[in-house]
């Protein structure tokens, strides 16, 4: 069954479109002040460094995809007319960073360049994004099962059982003892 989750128009045009035409423009300014022989080149190199890094993230790489779609048998990144289709078999690596209070994840795929294979996704900003982060959480444990990450998921679970069936007892043995007394 086919999954897919989109970024909310509004906010895709401010935080990628407009953020990437700003880079483009600052770009543009930089290089015409260092070519004007301005006092702080090394400062402008670095601004014109950084644009150009903007620009590659947001409009080549697909860094911030527009589009999601969760298969069975693949994993799709969209945006621009662009996508990134990985296929489940093909994953060696599916890395994701979570920054929970944020409610961000950053995702790695198999080996990440600058060109393919990373990905920030704010999940705010996508329609369903408990189950967007639901599904990518368990692709992530299916692609790597015997990682620390999945070891302490598991672990808590197991906890969360014991905390269970020792709450049950207690409230079991509780009512005896009122019988009894």
């Amino acid at each position: 069954m086919s999954k897919e989750y989109l970024f909310n128009k509004k906010t895709f045009l401010i935080r990628v479109i407009y953020a990437g035409i700003l880079a483009a423009i600052v770009l543009l300014f930089g290089i015409y002040s260092i070519s004007r022989g301005s006092t702080m080149k090394y400062l402008w190199v670095l601004i014109c460094f950084l644009c150009v890094y903007t620009i590659i993230t947001n409009f080549i790489s697909i860094s911030y995809p527009q589009r999601i779609v969760i298969d069975n048998d693949e994993i799709s990144f969209s945006a621009f007319k662009k996508t990134h289709v990985f296929s489940r078999k093909e994953l060696k690596g599916f890395k994701i960073k979570e920054l929970k209070l944020a409610e961000k994840m950053y995702i790695r795929v198999n080996k990440p360049s600058l060109f393919k294979g990373r990905y920030w996704i704010d999940l705010k900003a996508y329609n369903n994004h408990k189950d967007l982060s639901k599904n990518l959480l368990e692709i992530e444990e299916i692609v790597h099962p015997n990682s620390l990450k999945a070891n302490i998921k598991k672990n808590n679970i197991m906890y969360e059982e014991r905390k269970k069936k020792d709450v049950s007892k207690r409230k079991g043995r509780s009512h005896k003892s009122r019988d009894e007394a």
